[in-house]
């Protein structure tokens, strides 16, 4: 949500609640009935024209069980609470230019189990962060506004609770060593963003993002299953186009707006660390475990009802993710000859109506499958199916 420009001197507060309530079904089986919350707010003030601030606060609570990428793999959650605060300043300048630095801070929390309390999750995590983006709204052309912006950021993100057990008790069995606190991380980011609004109802963006991880006490492990005295580095890569467009109103039902999109990615991990895989059943080592590429496609639909404003909104995502030297495992952990491959997709339903000013009722449905060529799934999910419907109200404010 962008703010809109306040009045010098004044404060301008804005965002929405979500309050959902539904039923989750996660691999055949069905869960108890449970809630799904978003808070998003936002508090904007401008000193003059050319200056302000922007701070930013979110809150999303996840009642119901999904398949969250951590370590390396799909890993199956419960619960989870996500909680972030964000500071930004904006300067303006003469020919559309604006400077804004920023500082935040993310803490997420998971419960793997019912009975496990918050905040004890081994995969918890809190992440600060700050950067600064260079922003320029101009045009191409006379008829076709366009705005970019070039960012830095960077994060640090500490997992609270994670300590690898072979550094714990690693001497005491004459273990190698791999590190302590193997997830931590120092990311450096940098990123291009374009959008355009073009002739014709038409709408394109663009991001490309280049990302640096460095993983702060996570040893590189070599073929001889020893840890080097250097660390893990990653180096991630992203680039994502949409484009969308407002076609005429169809006469139908007192008038029906429609609104199609269609949205590519593409990205690909590199990394320096690779896999041992100590298991006398099935000794094996891997070079470039983490490496993968990975393309996505998301059309959409959006129906608006002039008559009744009644918002019907379709979106689907199919993403294809090839691992280059992960190779697939059989039921019993035995490696086969193929490389890794996941293939995911997802389809969500919405139907939004306006009960009053800033007040709408929602209903919403999505379904989502993971399959692979990989059937060892002690340590990762890989494939699963899952389903949810959920209903209740958006209020904006």
């Amino acid at each position: 949500m962008t703010a809109a420009p306040a009045a010098a001197g004044n404060y301008k507060l804005m965002g929405k609640l979500d309050l959902f309530g539904g039923q989750y079904f996660f691999g055949g089986q069905s869960g108890a009935f449970n809630g799904y919350g978003v808070l998003d707010a936002q508090l904007a003030r401008s000193y003059s024209p050319s200056s302000g601030f922007f701070a930013s606060a979110r809150s999303v609570y996840t009642g119901f069980k999904q398949v969250n990428e951590l370590a390396g793999g799909g890993t199956l959650f419960q619960q989870s609470l996500d909680n972030s605060l964000g500071f930004k300043l904006i300067r303006r300048y003469e020919g559309g230019y604006s400077f804004k630095p920023r500082v935040g801070v993310k803490n997420q929390l998971f419960r793997e189990t019912k009975d496990e309390n918050w905040g004890e999750g081994l995969y918890d995590f809190t992440r600060y962060e700050a950067g600064v983006t260079l922003e320029r709204k101009t045009r191409l052309g006379l008829s076709t506004p366009w705005t970019w912006q070039l960012s830095w950021d960077a994060y640090y993100t500490r997992y609270t609770r994670f300590k690898s057990l072979a550094s714990q008790y690693g001497a005491e069995m004459a273990a190698p060593n791999p590190g302590s606190r193997v997830l931590d991380t120092l990311t450096n980011q940098v990123s291009y963003a374009a959008e355009m609004d073009l002739p014709n109802f038409k709408k394109a963006d663009f991001l490309f993002s280049l990302s640096l991880i460095d993983y702060q006490d996570q040893k590189v492990i070599n073929s001889e299953g020893r840890y080097l005295s250097s660390k893990r580095s990653d180096y991630y890569q992203s680039a994502n186009l949409g484009l969308s467009k407002r076609y005429n109103d169809l006469q139908w039902l007192g008038g029906i707006r429609p609104v199609f999109s269609a949205g590519l990615g593409l990205a690909n991990l590199i990394s320096n660390q690779n896999h041992m895989d100590t298991d006398p059943a099935h000794l094996k080592y891997i070079k470039g475990y983490y490496d993968y590429t990975e393309v996505r496609l998301a059309p959409g639909a959006q129906f608006i009802s002039i008559a009744t404003g009644l918002i019907t909104r379709l979106s689907y995502e199919f993403a294809v993710r090839s691992y280059s030297e992960r190779l697939a495992q059989k039921g019993d952990g035995s490696y086969t000859s193929k490389t890794l491959a996941q293939y995911s997709s997802s389809f969500t339903a919405e139907l939004a109506y306006p009960v009053a000013r800033s007040l709408d009722a929602k209903v919403q449905g999505t379904w989502a499958a993971s399959r692979s060529n990989n059937r060892y799934e002690q340590v990762y999910r890989y494939n699963y199916d899952s389903s949810s419907y959920f209903a209740g109200m958006e209020w904006r404010f």
